[in-house]
This record gives structure tokens, C-alpha cells and sequence, in this order.
């Protein structure tokens, strides 16, 4: 008796032992189950989260929104509009422009383009490498291969021009080339009015203004 006593207390143990590691096992086989689900959701999310901040940047980037760093204000992908005194609308871009100083009227953009628009005319546009706007003033400074196409054909190419932004008039007082398709105007500079309607050259001392018009020599 006493023997089979102890064979029946061994083989409890053993069973107790089995219970005790199946259960182990379900639990590891559960936490295993849910580590497969997590895993690839935690994957998931990370690309989703990084697919938005792209995408975030983008929008932020392409918006006018003011950054500063010490006392410059600057701008990305600038934009103005306005009407001159006589009804031209005028529109200004840029690349970047930068404020010097919070109270500063002086703003200086990177690539600037503007655009004169008026009712009977095609609109003008005026680029350069760098522009200066002076608020106070009310005018418009661009420097450096500066081109000029009005709406009635005329392209002016000349290193700086400035525009008074209440009469919309562009002038230049560098050399500066015109053409049109009925010939070419060399002078040492010039004056533009009523959205390209009236253009005058000027000739400097010693210098005047040269050029073939309809193949006529002047």
C-alpha cells in the first residue's frame, strides 16, 4: 500500500507540473500573438506619422509664414497686391524676402517678379535677381539682369529698374536695350508709362540713342 501510495502522489505532481507549464505556454503563445499584431501596427503608425509630417512641412512651407531669426523677418514665397493711383493693379512675388528689423519699411526679396495689369492692355511683367521695396516711398528696386515685357511687345533687358508703385512708371538710368518686333532701341535709359503704351529713351553726354525701327537706321 504505502508503494502505491507514492506512485499516485508522484503522478499527481506530474500532472500539476503539466497544468503548470500549459498554462505557460497559452500565456506565451498569447503574448506572442498579441507582439505580432503590435509589431507591424507600431510600423504602421511610424510610417503614417512621417508620411504626415512631409506632408505637413510641405503645406507650411508653401504658405507665407513669417520665421525670425534675431531681428530678421523673413518670408517664404512672398506676395503683394495693390492699385496704383491711376488704376493699374500690380502684383509682386519673390522667392524669400527678408524684413531688417520689425519696424523696418524695407523689405529685400530674392528673385522678385511684378506684374502691371490694366483694363486695355495685356499685363506687364518686370524680373530681376534681387528687389527692394520701400513701403514708405512706395516703389519697387530691382538690380540685376533685369528684364522687361509689356503687354505690347516691347522686351527691355538693362541692369536696374525702378518703379514708383503710385504712378505704376518704370524708369532705368543704366544701358539698357528695347525690342520690338519691328527693331531694337540702344539707350542709356529709359522711362515706361501706362503699362507699356508710351516708352521714352534718353541719351547721356557724349552717348545717344541708337537703333533700326522698321528697318529704318536712327
Amino acid at each position: 500500500m504505502p508503494a502505491i501510495e507514492t506512485a499516485t502522489h508522484d503522478h499527481t505532481d506530474a500532472r500539476h507540473r503539466l497544468n503548470i507549464q500549459a498554462v505557460a505556454w497559452k500565456k506565451r503563445s498569447r503574448k506572442i500573438s498579441r507582439l505580432r499584431l503590435i509589431f507591424p501596427g507600431l510600423i504602421i503608425g511610424t510610417v503614417l506619422l512621417m508620411i504626415v509630417w512631409i506632408v505637413v512641412q510641405s503645406v507650411i512651407n508653401s504658405m507665407n509664414v513669417y520665421t525670425t531669426t534675431g531681428e530678421d523677418i523673413r518670408m517664404t514665397n512672398p506676395f503683394y497686391t495693390d492699385r496704383s493711383r491711376n488704376g493699374e493693379r500690380y502684383e509682386m512675388r519673390g522667392l524669400e524676402a527678408v524684413r531688417k528689423g520689425r519696424t523696418s519699411q524695407i523689405v529685400t526679396l530674392t528673385a522678385p517678379r511684378m506684374e502691371i495689369r490694366s483694363e486695355n492692355s495685356r499685363p506687364s511683367a518686370l524680373e530681376g535677381a534681387v528687389g527692394v521695396y520701400d513701403d514708405t516711398k512706395r516703389r519697387f528696386t530691382l538690380n540685376k539682369d533685369v528684364t522687361l515685357n509689356s503687354g505690347n511687345g516691347l522686351s527691355l533687358r538693362t541692369q536696374a529698374a525702378d518703379v514708383d508703385l503710385q504712378s505704376a512708371v518704370i524708369t532705368g538710368n543704366t544701358p539698357v536695350e528695347g525690342r520690338w518686333q519691328t527693331g531694337v532701341v540702344n539707350a542709356q535709359a529709359f522711362r515706361v508709362e501706362q503699362n507699356g503704351r508710351k516708352v521714352v529713351f534718353y541719351g547721356k553726354p557724349g552717348q545717344q540713342v541708337t537703333g533700326t525701327l522698321s528697318g529704318d537706321e536712327n
